[in-house]
C-alpha cells in the first residue's frame, strides 16, 4: 500500500508540475481560425513574449471559428482565466479575441491590464485595427495590437496611462497635425503675398463693369429668378462625457476583468 501511495503522490506531483509549466509557457498566439502563416505566428509570439518579460503583463491573441455559444466577452474572459494566462498574483494581462463566427473582436483585460488598457484605450486599439481586420489583413492588425500594447504598457509604467485626459496620438491625430502645419504655412504665404501686392500702386482695380461695355451693345430682353441653394444650420446634440478608467465585470471564474469590443 505504501508503494501505491508513493506512486500516486509522485503522479500527482508530476501533474502539478506539468500544469505549472503549461501555465507559464502558454502560447501567446492561439490561431485556431488559421488566419496566420507559421512565420507570422512565430513573429507575433516572439513580440508578445518579449512584452510579458519586459512589462510583467501578458499580451495574448486568440482567433476562433466558434464562440461555443458564449458571448465574445464571456469567451475572452474564460479563455484567459482557464488557460494559464496572466503575470503575477493578480494575473495581469490583455487578450485580443477575434471570432470569425459573427466577425466579432473583443479585448479582455485583467489585473494591472485593467489600468493599462482603459475603456478609452481599448477604443483606440479598435479604431487602429478594425480597418485591417475588415480587409482581411489579420497579421497587420495583430502587429498593430502588439505595437500599441507596448506603447500603452510603457506609458502606464511612466505613471499616466492613456485615457480620455491623456489621449494617445493616433494615425489620424498625426495626419491632422501635418494638415494644421500645412494650413499655417499657406496662411503665412498668403499674408506675404498680400503684403507684396499692397506695394503695387501703379495699377488700380476698376470695380465698375459698365466701363468695359460698349454703349448700346448689350440689351436685356428677359430675366427670371432662379433658386440656387439654401443654408441650414444644425446644432450637434450634446452628450455626457465619460469619466475615464475601465468598467469591470467578473468572469465565470470570479476574476475581475475589463474589456470592450465590436464587429469588424
Amino acid at each position: 500500500m505504501k508503494k501505491i501511495a508513493a506512486v500516486i503522490m509522485a503522479l500527482a506531483a508530476c501533474a502539478v508540475c506539468a500544469f505549472t509549466a503549461s501555465a507559464e509557457n502558454a502560447d501567446k498566439v492561439v490561431d485556431n481560425a488559421n488566419l496566420l502563416t507559421d512565420s507570422q505566428e512565430r513573429e507575433l509570439e516572439d513580440k508578445l513574449t518579449a512584452l510579458a518579460d519586459e512589462y510583467h503583463c501578458d499580451a495574448v491573441i486568440v482567433t476562433t471559428n466558434s464562440l461555443d455559444g458564449k458571448t465574445p466577452e464571456a469567451y475572452a474572459y474564460d479563455y484567459f482565466d482557464y488557460n494559464g494566462y496572466g503575470v503575477g498574483d493578480d494575473k495581469s494581462g490583455v487578450l485580443f479575441l477575434l471570432s470569425m463566427e459573427d466577425r466579432d473582436w473583443y479585448i479582455s483585460t485583467t489585473g494591472e491590464g485593467i489600468d493599462i488598457f482603459t475603456d478609452y484605450g481599448i477604443g483606440v486599439i479598435g479604431d487602429e485595427t478594425v480597418p485591417d481586420l475588415s480587409d482581411g489583413n489579420y497579421y497587420e492588425a495583430f502587429s498593430t495590437f502588439a505595437e500599441l500594447s507596448e506603447d500603452f504598457m510603457e506609458q502606464a509604467r511612466d505613471g499616466e496611462p492613456y485615457d480620455i485626459n491623456n489621449r494617445y496620438k493616433t494615425t489620424w491625430d498625426r495626419i491632422r497635425i501635418v494638415l494644421i502645419s500645412m494650413g499655417i504655412g499657406v496662411v503665412a504665404a498668403l499674408i506675404v503675398t498680400f503684403a507684396l501686392k499692397s506695394q503695387l500702386k501703379s495699377v488700380k482695380p476698376n470695380n465698375r463693369a459698365k466701363d468695359y461695355v460698349r454703349p448700346g451693345s448689350m440689351k436685356v430682353t428677359a430675366s427670371r429668378d432662379v433658386f440656387l441653394y439654401k443654408n441650414v444650420d444644425r446644432t450637434p446634440k450634446q452628450t455626457s462625457s465619460s469619466s475615464g478608467g475601465s468598467r469591470t465585470h467578473s468572469g465565470s471564474s470570479g476574476t475581475r476583468h475589463g474589456g470592450g469590443g465590436g464587429k469588424f
